[in-house]
């Protein structure tokens, strides 16, 4: 929900006494959201009571005014000047000029996101061949070599090897987990 705060920062805040609702607000709580008809006044009052300020001023078909509320994609129109409820109802798509630059940043993100993770991915899977090469030349010549050093050495090194190759696991996974949380959070926005 940062994205609510970051429009209104006194989000939840704006009501805190009695709230009014419209019979006709009540119906479109029953039409939009499944609500039962005696239980749509608390529905839409504490809906209400989480909402966040879009508009101080809007206007509806008649010219009639009112001021915009917003919480999890239902609207609230509200009395201008009084704590009463007009109308609700969900908006699930927003309109194509504010639709369109999102979409795009989001793309961006997710591209972005993308590109990175290939990257990363192949940085890792190289550098994870090259240690496993090395530890198979190690283990070849701790197995050819008659010299206790030798032996203690490559030992040692196959080692400091199996401990690389764990970190970069784990790096890998990070990575991806990486891409995974913003693909997460996308979903906020579709």
């Amino acid at each position: 929900m940062t994205v609510m705060y970051a429009i209104d920062p006194k989000a939840g805040t704006h009501f805190v006494g009695k709230i009014f609702v419209r019979p006709h607000a009540c119906d479109r709580a029953v039409e939009h959201f499944g609500i039962e008809r005696s239980k749509a006044p608390m529905y839409v009052m504490d809906m209400l009571r989480k909402a966040s300020l879009v508009s101080e001023h809007v206007v509806d078909e008649e010219g009639n005014p009112g001021r915009m509320f917003s919480y999890r994609r239902t609207v609230f129109i509200v009395h201008p000047t009084e704590d009463t409820v007009i109308t609700l109802y969900p908006q699930h798509k927003a309109h194509e000029s504010v639709r369109n630059p999102i979409e795009r940043i989001i793309l961006r993100a997710m591209k972005a996101a993308e590109r990175k993770e290939k990257r990363e991915v192949k940085r890792i899977n190289v550098r994870m061949a090259e240690l496993t090469v090395e530890r198979a030349q190690a283990e070849l010549r701790r197995v050819k070599s008659e010299s206790g050093r030798i032996v203690a050495e490559m030992v040692a090194r196959i080692n400091e090897i199996d401990s690389e190759l764990k970190a970069l696991e784990r790096e890998l996974l990070q990575v991806q987990r990486e891409k995974t949380n913003v693909m997460k959070s996308v979903v906020a926005y579709v």
